[in-house]
């Protein structure tokens, strides 16, 4: 057939397949291929057809479903741990809720907890469970459940007791805040970035519905204005502008101020602005430490700034 094409390529022309045919004044393709190597799709050909790239080859490791034992070693804290295995506080915290629901509370060295593979909560089940009583109490789609956990019981089906599944993006109980203090400790700071506290382990009014970590940044603002997302903070602006939300970089009162003032982002409440030099007092949480809600007024460019939410 090679023969035939190299000798006859006129004839051959109107017989063959395209992919045999060969015309003077251009190289056909799928002859190049063969010959000197190139691309198909997604897989890259050396000289006569050696696979060099195959399509498809994985670049991370897969999602993990099941979750983890873990043995709290010294000195390592429930935020840690968090930012270890990359989900949130209060995941750690639901997945482990008898121990841990008062968020004065955090791990001690040697104790015993598990810790959900994505955000979400890990649940032992118990006598009479289902997959859809389970998405009634954690605030998810049964099919959830069913299809992380590979079941393959229908959602109104018992779950063996004792099992332990993940629901996955699950919501617990509310957590147990520490008792209330009046403690006020007035510290001034001037300068750019200074800032007072306005309050160290108080008692603080919480907002119906609040989903956040107590002490954090995310759950004080939350209590100032309800949002409609979960995440860290440095996604906020981000989940604002898919809910729809305006956003910008002027500061404005009553906005959200996010920005990277920390590995997780950082945001606050714009209380007021100044007009004539373009500084703004925001109010927040966990800036001086966790658990403190902090006054600080913030000069333009004071700030690693990711935007503001209005």
């Amino acid at each position: 057939m090679l023969a035939l094409m190299l000798s006859s390529y006129a004839t051959v022309d109107h017989v063959l397949p395209q992919s045999f045919r060969l015309r003077l004044g251009e190289t056909n393709a799928d002859a190049l291929i063969m010959g000197q190597g190139g691309h198909v799709g997604g897989v890259q050909l050396g000289r006569l057809s050696t696979i060099i790239a195959p399509i498809g080859i994985p670049s991370a490791p897969p999602v993990s479903h099941t979750a983890i034992t873990y043995q709290v070693k010294d000195g390592e804290t429930l935020k840690a741990l968090a930012a270890r295995y990359n989900i949130s506080v209060s995941s750690i915290r639901w997945s482990n809720f008898s121990a841990l629901k008062n968020t004065s509370k955090d791990v001690t060295s040697g104790m015993k907890i598990m810790i959900p593979p994505v955000d979400g909560v890990v649940v032992t089940t118990q006598t009479g469970d289902t997959p859809l009583g389970l998405a009634n109490t954690y605030h998810v789609d049964p099919s959830a459940i069913v299809d992380f956990n590979y079941m393959r019981t229908g959602e109104q089906d018992p779950i063996p007791t004792g099992t332990v599944i993940v629901i996955p993006g699950g919501t617990g109980a509310t957590f147990e805040t520490p008792a209330a203090s009046s403690t006020v400790i007035p510290i001034a700071h001037g300068g750019n970035g200074g800032y007072s506290v306005v309050s160290v382990g108080g008692s603080y009014p919480v907002r119906a519905g609040n989903r956040f970590s107590f002490g954090y940044c995310t759950w004080y603002v939350y209590n100032r204005r309800a949002v409609p997302w979960l995440g860290n903070a440095w996604e906020w602006f981000g989940q604002a502008q898919a809910y729809g939300y305006a956003t910008g970089q002027t500061p404005r009162v009553g906005a959200i101020m996010v920005t990277w003032e920390s590995s997780f982002g950082h945001v606050a409440y714009v209380e007021s602005v100044n007009a004539a030099d373009g500084s703004f007092t925001v109010s927040e949480m966990n800036f001086v430490r966790w658990d403190v809600i902090d006054n600080r007024t913030i000069k333009p460019g004071g700030v690693p700034l990711i935007g503001f939410i209005y």
